[in-house]
């Protein structure tokens, strides 16, 4: 076996402190119980929007819904996978095949989701503004389907391709978030700089402005047209995004923000602090959507105890009589003495 295949495989036995003043048990604590809750609400709004027919048919709840299907994904791997690590202080399957599937995950659900939301930010303008645009099948295709579907495509592709590229034999630390591992490809600046650009400043560029201009636009164009306009099913959509928006604005643009001024020549050492705790709590931005989503499902109150309602009739037992019992078995058992006569 070559030296060099020897130390691609070699692992690392220290753990690395990562200067963050929670203790291991506390930021358990701090996924375990958003987490769990998060994938109940993501499943309920998710439910709604699938078997509903009017909320499964308006087009502005389809990016919503595919958003909803990868935070599930996510809160069922990377975030348990997370949760183990810091309950048990070593990663949960000690190989590298798994280190590089937890990293894919974490890679495409985190980017995938800013992306998602930066188009419907975008998408919104042509529901409201330009319906024309999408008024037949070929149309809504192009410009509603496609775009959505490129997409979660991209994302699956890119970091498909790139996670397993491990030609600098970089070595696993099962003892450190993700092993401590990240492709070689990132050696390249070129590369590095292109998924920025790409990713975090188009898509935080795409939420910010497209969320903000949406709701200026509406707000002229509802004064100049006079209430012409069904204002209060775009007032329902632009609530939903204003919802969803808010949580990136909070952890992600920040971020993304100082990560554009180091590239234009602030010291790497400034915000490296906040830069630690960002990282840690970015999993909130995909735990705090579902419930940016259910404010918005109509008649939330009934849906809710429809729900509650179904689960505890099917929870508790029903409690029968004992004379309704007897009398059950008796007409049962005289039904088999008729058969048997007969």
């Amino acid at each position: 076996m070559s030296t060099s295949h020897t130390n691609s495989t070699q692992t690392i036995s220290f753990s690395i402190s990562d200067g963050i003043a929670i203790p291991y048990i506390g930021r358990f604590w701090l996924l375990l119980i958003p987490n769990t809750l998060s994938l109940i609400c993501s499943l309920f709004v998710l439910f709604h929007f699938l078997f509903d027919s009017t909320l499964r048919h308006a087009l502005h709840n389809h990016v919503i819904i595919v958003i909803l299907i990868v935070c599930i994904i996510a809160e069922l791997t990377t975030i348990p996978f997370m949760m183990y690590f810091y309950l048990n202080g070593v990663v949960w399957i000690q190989s590298p095949i798994f280190c590089m599937i937890w990293k894919f995950f974490d890679s495409a659900t985190y980017t995938t989701v800013p992306k998602l939301v930066g188009w419907s930010s975008m998408e919104r303008h042509i529901i409201i503004f330009h319906s024309q645009w999408i008024s037949t099948k070929k149309k809504r295709f192009l410009i509603h389907y496609l775009p959505i579907g490129l997409i979660v495509i991209y994302g699956i592709v890119l970091y498909g391709v790139t996670t397993p590229m491990n030609d600098c034999h970089r070595r696993f630390n099962y003892k450190s978030v993700y092993c401590s591992y990240y492709s070689c490809i990132y050696d390249s600046v070129t590369y590095s700089l292109y998924e920025f650009m790409s990713g975090g400043v188009l898509s935080s560029a795409c939420i910010g402005f497209g969320s903000i201009f949406l709701i200026v636009r509406i707000a002229l164009q509802k004064r100049r047209l006079q209430q012409q306009m069904q204002w209060r099913k775009y007032r329902k959509i632009s609530i939903q995004l204003m919802f969803i928006a808010l949580i990136f604005f909070v952890f992600y643009l920040p971020p993304i923000l100082l990560a554009i001024s180091q590239k234009l020549g602030v010291p790497s050492n400034v915000g490296a602090d906040y830069n630690r705790y960002a990282n840690l709590f970015s999993s909130y931005i995909i735990l705090l959507f579902p419930f940016a989503c259910i404010n918005t499902l109509p008649k939330l109150k009934t849906r809710i105890k429809k729900t509650l309602h179904y689960f505890c009739r099917r929870r508790i037992p029903t409690i029968v009589p004992l004379h309704v019992i007897q009398e059950r078995l008796t007409a049962s058992q005289a039904k088999r003495e008729k058969k048997t006569i007969s």
